[in-house]
């Protein structure tokens, strides 16, 4: 984020910088400055001037002008752009329910910016415009590689992380595509397992131990019974202090069901 507002604010001086300057220079012989020193919205109007002078498509200043909100974005809302990453279930629960205009994160914000400050740059020379010298970029630049090469080794990390989780959820799915099922009423998400406040009924833990049984990890038996990873540890350690596979044989039809209450509509 601190690169998104470096960028973006080189990005805005170097658009001032080229209309600015070279109407500037050529108003001495004549020529009418398009957007003169203290115009209301300089940059919206010097990207016009840029695509009227060819040296941007329609689509490049619609994108400059995104990046550029963007970058307020960061300034103004960033409570918004990190709410993701958030560990409160509330939260996390509320960002299904926000309207279009909360902001999300853009992870190529920085690219892009990176882009369009070298496509200026080949700009300036191919249309022939005036720049200015800024020595921003050096005040910066030692800053800027650390940011850069932290995010390249991030995003090696990142990477390494995101393909060891691909692999333990194939392994995880090839475990429950590998589950017996006996029959209807030994199914894990059956609604005889559960009492209708959520707990397990007598034949739930029967049916979550006989998961167990099959040599299913605790990641899976949360999976298939729709338990908390918390529950279903607390299940396995009473499935072990019977006996765990060695434990006596339980006769599933006489196990209690569950009952039933029958709901009025009003």
């Amino acid at each position: 984020m601190v690169l998104v507002l470096f960028y973006a604010e080189q990005l805005k001086a170097k658009v001032l910088s080229l209309v600015q300057g070279t109407d500037g220079f050529l108003a001495r012989a004549g020529r009418v400055e398009r957007v003169p020193k203290g115009t209301r919205n300089p940059v919206g109007k010097c990207l016009d001037a840029l695509e009227a002078d060819g040296a941007l498509s329609a689509d490049e200043r619609a994108e400059i002008r995104r990046l550029i909100d963007y970058r307020n974005s960061v300034g103004h809302d960033i409570h918004e752009l990190v709410a993701d990453i958030t560990m409160d279930r509330t939260v996390r629960r509320s960002l299904a329910f926000v309207g279009d205009s909360f902001v999300r994160y853009d992870y190529e914000a920085v690219e892009r910016l990176q882009h369009f400050l070298k496509v200026l740059g080949e700009r300036q020379r191919t249309h022939h415009y005036i720049g200015t010298i800024s020595f921003d970029g050096l005040q910066f630049r030692t800053a800027e590689r650390v940011f850069l090469k932290e995010i390249k080794l991030l995003r090696r990390k990142i990477a390494k992380q995101w393909q060891a989780r691909q692999q333990q959820i194939d392994i995880l799915n090839k475990e429950m595509r590998s589950v017996v099922i006996e029959n209807e009423e030994t199914d894990p998400r059956h609604p005889a397992t559960r009492h209708d406040d959520g707990r397990l009924t007598k034949r739930g833990e029967e049916v979550c131990y006989r998961l167990f049984d099959q040599g299913l990890s605790l990641t899976a038996v949360a999976h298939l019974m729709g338990l908390k990873l918390a529950s279903a540890r607390i299940r396995q350690r009473r499935w072990m202090e019977i006996g765990g596979k060695q434990r006596p044989p339980v006769d599933f039809s006489k196990l209690p069901e569950r009952k039933y209450y029958r709901r009025d509509d009003d």
